[in-house]
């Protein structure tokens, strides 16, 4: 799956953004406005990954501002089921000390 995609819906009280597709500089632009829109209006977020083929840093930016925007409002951001392509950049740059990643959506909504 290569086509980017976003949605977001309501679990709860969390919001559960589910991205697909290629993550680059074409479409992070997107990404990056969309998470900016969720957090201004729920600061409960979980980014469901499982279908994302592909991230370039551009998509990680939009990650790491949308984490600090959470938690410039009390809130967080959540990762779940990202891909192993997807994880193993998480882990290149160190991400996984910094933001909580869950092998399930269910389990990131649980967590707040």
């Amino acid at each position: 799956m290569d086509e980017f995609s976003i949605k977001s819906s309501l679990n709860g009280k969390v919001t559960v953004v589910t991205i697909a597709g290629r993550v680059d500089s074409a479409t992070a632009p997107t990404m990056d406005a969309e998470l900016e829109k969720t957090v201004s209006e729920n600061k409960k977020v979980v980014l469901d990954l499982q279908d994302v083929a592909y991230m370039s840093s551009a998509g990680v930016r939009a990650i790491v501002k949308a984490l600090r925007h959470a938690h410039k409002r009390r809130g967080g951001l959540k990762l779940a089921r990202p891909s192993d392509p997807i994880m193993e950049i998480l882990r290149t740059i160190g991400m996984m000390e910094v933001v909580q990643i869950y092998p399930t959506v269910d389990e990131a909504v649980a967590s707040f």
